[in-house]
């Protein structure tokens, strides 16, 4: 019983923070070469019948463009989107994209009862964002979030409804970015998940190590690194042949690199990863010494950001929207 404990308490952490921080600047570059970003689209309002269940106390149905931003993003971010208000009740393209890809962290899959896991995870909303893989079997619902989101936003562009075919679509992509950041493949490398069941140490250092490679993308990003910044811009289209392949190689990009990044992390970091979660000052102080680190992370954004572009393209063709 006691190893259940341990690692339902590992899990449990895990599952309550976001897969990649800084959704919302990840997306606004990915977007950045949509030909049609800068559409104008009028806000419509909520009118779905949908199968899945939500938190309603979180779940929030109106626009809330203009008003996101400012409130969110840490104080010490350097670079991150523009949120501008809406213009005769209508809001562009990247906007929709880019604000509504937060969403699914706000809370509207917390608190629900969704599979009998959960009592060993301790969170639905661990259930909903991750695919982790422990040998060759999967378990959780991440990639069926990604296939949810777009058929409710192929919907949605079926019956002419262009803001909620937009914002569904954000949904989406925020479960695919999640897909492809290791830890939510994989509590840790194999050896160390097998040992976090039986050793609350080692547990508490995969979830402190998890949290602290969410906020190293983050940090990337918000610092304004010019070489993340240029990898995510300047990353090529890649095309897929459906959905199902596309989510399959962006888990990939996770599942390829979680020894690498467990590695790296717990070689600088070390002992910090027992106690706290790292931030801005752990990694400006060590930054010269994090160049491999980068680099992965920087390959992983690279990689996923040329298989949403070229989903994007795809499938913006295939609703009548390029």
């Amino acid at each position: 019983m006691k190893k259940f404990v341990v690692f339902a308490f590992l899990t449990i952490l895990i599952c309550y923070v976001f897969g990649w921080s800084a959704h919302e600047t990840l997306t606004y570059l990915i977007v950045q070469s949509l030909p049609n970003k800068d559409d104008l689209v009028p806000i419509t309002p909520y009118s779905y019948v949908e199968s899945r269940v939500y938190n309603m106390e979180y779940l929030k149905l109106e626009d809330y463009c203009g008003d996101f931003i400012e409130n969110f993003v840490p104080k010490w971010a350097v670079f991150f989107p523009p949120d501008p208000k809406p213009q005769d009740g209508k809001v562009p393209v990247w906007q929709i994209l880019t604000i509504y890809s937060v969403e699914p962290d706000l809370g509207m899959d917390e608190g629900l009862q969704l599979s009998p896991l959960q009592d060993l995870i301790g969170s639905s909303k661990g259930v909903r964002h991750m695919k982790y893989r422990l040998l060759v079997v999967d378990f959780f619902e991440g990639s069926e979030s990604v296939l949810y989101f777009i058929n409710m936003s192929r919907e949605a562009f079926k019956k002419g409804d262009r803001y909620w075919g937009y914002r569904f679509l954000a949904r989406a992509l925020h479960y695919l970015q999640d897909l492809s950041m290791p830890y939510h493949n994989a509590p840790g490398p194999l050896f160390d998940t097998v040992r976090g069941i039986f050793d609350k140490d080692t547990a508490l250092m995969l979830a402190y190590t998890h949290f602290s490679y969410d906020e190293y993308m983050a940090y990337l990003l918000y610092r304004n690194d010019e070489e993340t910044i240029n990898a995510i811009l300047h990353a090529e289209p890649k095309k897929v042949r459906n959905t199902r392949e596309l989510i399959q190689r962006v888990r990939l990009l996770g599942l390829r690199n979680i020894s690498k990044v467990h590695r790296l992390m717990t070689h600088h970091f070390g002992e910090d990863l027992k106690g706290r979660i790292l931030g801005l000052e752990d990694f400006e102080r060590k930054s010269t010494e994090l160049q491999e680190l980068k680099q992965i992370t920087i390959s992983i954004a690279r990689d996923l950001s040329s298989l949403l572009k070229g989903f994007l393209l795809d499938y913006l063709k295939e609703v009548g929207e390029l």
